[in-house]
């Protein structure tokens, strides 16, 4: 029992010592850091830890702190402005813990809250702080620092002290803050803390796209690509206008060869903008691939009518031409009356390859083959010959 006592009335006397001296610290306004960490190792003790003035004393000497930065950023003697902010958040933090420990009930089960009132009209001055710190952050690229100003600038809206506040129905910068914590997590490759603010981030329609765009890029990255073609669907479905998500979503049922979910998107496209030249062209290539040759030949002559520089819309019609010699050859009837219309077919291919081949040289795995068929059936031996001795260099 004796060694008890003692052993308790030296803590007394080291905790008391240890806030007087703290006391000290913040009175003369100096070593503010240290009266920081001897209230903190005070609330530390067991039998400290519910004593809500040592919670008070912290709030107030992280005033202090924020309040010196503040007047040297102003004198401009603040060598690192970024500074300020991991203290603006630990003040945050400080004082959101008081209030929960103000709104504990006493021991006949009331509750009296004292402090709310003044320390959230004094916070949500500063609350604005957060967001600015999270945007100069990001301009510095410590998007560490980004994710927290504003995770913390975001969790205001959930934490009592601020309900008087309403920010969840009145702040309108939310969806902005929930798109920068979400870019910063993104940079970081922290995938958990994408998803926190993601769906927040898409109440704003300009950064929506954006953001499911990321969020794509993401799951892949993590090797969830079922999971990842859902923001492609949500994105052409929700924002069709923005070219990030069309060609992706083709080309991942393109190449899972579900070419009727790929004929649906680009219909769907094409609805929504039948003279998008993209579209048509897309819509071009499907035709070719479904063996939809004349359709293709079609839409792929108005493509190259509206720019004769469409590569692309030259090997489409071509190869039409080209696929319907071969099924035309591959039949058994009229073996001389074939052959004429095999050749002429090939005769239309021709000028349509050849001018592919002339906007795009280095594609030689797509139009040397059929300019080689194409020459050996016309019996252009000049140019069948230098096809030919391309294709044998190719090949060794």
């Amino acid at each position: 029992m004796i060694l008890v006592l003692s052993s308790f009335a030296i803590a007394l006397h080291a905790q008391k010592a240890e806030i007087s001296e703290a006391k000290g610290y913040m009175k003369s306004n100096t070593n503010l850091d240290k009266a920081e960490s001897l209230i903190r190792k005070v609330m530390a003790m067991p039998e400290e830890k519910d004593e809500i003035r040592h919670y008070v004393m912290l709030t107030e000497v992280l005033k202090k702190q924020y309040a010196n930065s503040n007047e040297k950023l102003y004198l401009r003697q603040l060598s690192d402005t970024a500074s300020i902010f991991p203290i603006l958040r630990k003040m945050f933090v400080a004082y959101e813990a008081l209030d929960s420990m103000d709104a504990v009930p006493d021991k006949n089960g009331k509750v009296k809250i004292r402090y709310r009132k003044k320390n959230a009209e004094y916070l949500n001055l500063l609350r604005p702080n957060l967001f600015t710190g999270g945007i100069f952050s990001a301009q510095k690229k410590n998007y560490a620092e980004t994710y927290a100003c504003m995770d913390m600038y975001l969790d205001a809206a959930r934490q009592p002290l601020f309900t008087e506040y309403q920010y969840s129905e009145r702040d309108t910068l939310q969806p902005v803050a929930a798109y920068w914590a979400t870019v910063a997590a993104r940079k970081q490759k922290e995938y958990s803390l994408m998803m926190k603010y993601a769906d927040m981030a898409q109440q704003n329609k300009d950064n929506a796209p954006l953001i499911l765009a990321m969020l794509h890029e993401a799951f892949i990255e993590n090797n969830e690509g079922e999971k990842a073609v859902t923001f492609l669907r949500k994105g052409f479905e929700e924002y069709p206008e923005f070219p990030y998500f069309f060609p992706r979503l083709v080309d991942y049922y393109a190449t899972k060869n579900a070419m009727d979910s790929v004929a649906v998107i680009v219909d769907r496209a094409m609805s929504l903008e039948p003279g998008n030249m993209f579209y048509r062209l897309a819509k071009n290539n499907l035709q070719l691939n479904l063996g939809q040759y004349d359709e293709c030949i079609a839409l792929g002559d108005s493509l190259i009518h509206n720019n004769d520089q469409n590569a692309e819309a030259y090997y489409n019609v071509g190869s039409s031409y080209f696929n319907k010699a071969l099924v035309r050859d591959k039949q058994r009837t009229n073996i001389s009356t074939k052959r004429k219309e095999v050749n002429a077919l090939y005769e239309k291919a021709l000028p349509y390859i050849e001018r592919y081949r002339t906007l795009n040289q280095k594609d030689h795995k797509r139009w040397a083959p059929m300019l080689y068929t194409i020459y050996l059936n016309l019996n252009k031996g000049k140019e069948f010959e230098e096809i030919d001795e391309l294709l044998k260099k190719r090949e060794n």
